[in-house]
This record gives structure tokens, sequence and C-alpha cells, in this order.
């Protein structure tokens, strides 16, 4: 595992297609959704022997490094989600 790409910048582009493709295929109950993305992040980082609090840690600063003409849809994102899991409040 190629820890700099990893931990690094992604392209911005490629990072928002991807949050937004997991978010749209994994439409359940919100209980389920969320422990089902948790599982998959946690096998995955099993899988490439990555610490998961470490890339946590990494993913939040990735988002609130973002900056540019992407914010808005990153923003979109963070928003589109707060909302439907208040549904489940």
């Amino acid at each position: 595992m190629d820890r700099d790409k990893l931990f690094g910048g992604t392209d911005p582009v490629r990072l928002r297609n991807a949050t937004y493709h997991v978010i749209d295929r994994t439409q359940d109950d919100m209980e389920v959704q969320l422990k089902a993305v948790g599982l998959a992040f946690f096998c995955m980082c099993d899988a490439l022997k990555v610490d998961p609090r470490e890339l946590l840690v990494a993913c939040e600063r990735m988002r609130d490094a973002q900056d540019g003409p992407h914010v808005p849809t990153f923003r979109a994102i963070e928003e589109y989600t707060q909302t439907e899991l208040r549904r489940y409040l």
C-alpha cells in the first residue's frame, strides 16, 4: 500500500464522485447503511494493513481542507447526509 497516496491528496472530483456513489448505492435503513459502510471500511483497512483510526483522521482532514470550486459539492454531500440521518433520529 502506497501510504503517501493513501494519506495524501486525492483528486477532489474523483473523491466527490466516489462519495456520491457509495451513498447512492448503499441506500437502506439508515442504521443498516451506516453499519454497512463502517463494516466495509474496517474490512478494507484490515485487508490493506491500514490503521482505520489513522485513516479516519486523514479523511477528516481532507474534508476540512476542501477548497476551490469543489467546496459546494462537498458541502452538498454533508448536507444531504445530515438531512437523511436526522430523519431517523
